[in-house]
Order: C-alpha cells, then structure tokens, then sequence
C-alpha cells in the first residue's frame, strides 16, 4: 500500500526569545530556549550519564568532544554549521528539528525515530541509520555515500538531489519515498518496500537491475 505523503513541520521556536544559557542549562539535563554559538561541548550527556531533553534551541557551529548521546531527546531546533561527527543518536528522538550545513559522518541513528526532520547540505557519508522510523523526513543536496539505511522505516522520506553512491537499502521500507535526482552509483541491497517509491527515467535500468526484475516484451 502506498504512503500518503505528509508535509514536514517546521520547528516551533522564537529566535528572539533564546538566551546564551545553554551551557548552564546543561548540567540539569534538560534545555529550554537557549542558543548555543561557536561552542565546544565536552559531553551531552548529564553529569550522572543520563539522556538529555533539548527544546527550542538552536546550535551554530558547535563541536562535542564525547560522541555518545544516547536515548537524546531533541524537538523544536536548528543546528547549523557544525561539526558533529561520529555523534552517537541510537534511539534518540528528532522532532521537528533542521539540522544544516551540518558534519555528521560517521554519525549513528540505529533505532532512532526522526519526526519532521530536514537535513540540508550536511555531509553523511558512513552515517548508520539502521533500524531508525522516519516520518515527513527530507534530506537535501546530502552526501550520503555509504550510509546504512540497513531495516530502516524511509515511507513517505523524500531525498533531493543526494549523493546514496554505495549506501545500503536492505530490507528498508521505501514505499512512497523519493528519490529522484540522486546519485545511486553502487547502491547496495534490496529494500523491503517499493510500493509507491518515486524514481527518475534514468533511474529505472540500475534499480531494475538491482531489485532482480525482469522485463518481457
């Protein structure tokens, strides 16, 4: 059955009304209306370890020392220019949030749920994204080169203009995504869900090929 196709919400906050208390809200484990620029933070996780809750706040070229942030719960943000690589995001929660011009290679999303969430022109090769629920998702003019989408929910995901040369597909649900204009060089695996996937004409002889199916004149 193929997906409905759902507009993308955009994040609900008042740029006039964020505060440089980021990092002061930070040790409490939960952060509200505060804006973070040219910052390098050492962890973002609480001082017992625990998971952090990030609401309308926006991030501008900020870099994190430790890479784990699991269980992250984020909503309501934008993160722009920043340099967060290798960021350890399994089963954390984006809602609402634009993340651009953005460095996240090697950046893990395995079982995280991504609710309206745009990246834009963010670098994503080796990205791991396994077994992670997309809803109204857009990626665009990502590099996405060997990213992992390994069993992962993309229904309804629009990518445009994404460089997906060698990503893996396996067993993904791709039914109603979107993936015209982009790069499949290599692209490996056979998803789990087609219904509905929306491609280019020159598009057709690599996928044809790649999900073994057969044309008979």
């Amino acid at each position: 059955m193929t997906t409905k196709s759902r507009s993308r919400v955009a994040p609900r906050f008042e740029l006039e009304s964020l505060t440089d208390s980021f990092e002061g809200q930070l040790a409490s484990g939960t952060v509200c209306d505060a804006i973070a620029s040219d910052k390098s933070f050492a962890s973002l996780l609480s001082p017992r370890g625990q998971p952090i809750h990030i609401e309308r706040c926006v991030w501008r070229s900020v870099t994190v020392a430790d890479a784990k942030a699991q269980r992250m719960q984020l909503r309501d943000s934008r993160i722009e220019n920043s340099n967060l690589a290798s960021l350890e995001l399994t089963e954390s929660l984006l809602e609402r949030v634009e993340i651009a011009s953005t460095r996240l290679t090697g950046a893990t999303f395995t079982e995280a749920h991504l609710k309206s969430v745009l990246f834009q022109e963010c670098k994503m090769d080796f990205a791991v994204m396994r077994m992670a629920k997309m809803q109204t998702c857009v990626f665009e003019r990502c590099n996405l080169t060997d990213a992992d989408f390994y069993g992962a929910d993309l229904a309804g995901t629009v990518f445009r203009g994404c460089n997906l040369s060698r990503a893996d597909i396996s067993h993904t649900k791709l039914n109603g995504a979107d993936i015209r204009d982009c790069r499949l060089d290599g692209i490996r695996g056979v998803p789990a869900n087609t219904d509905g996937l929306t491609i280019s004409p020159d598009q057709a002889p690599l996928l044809i090929t790649l999900f073994g199916i057969r044309v008979q004149w």
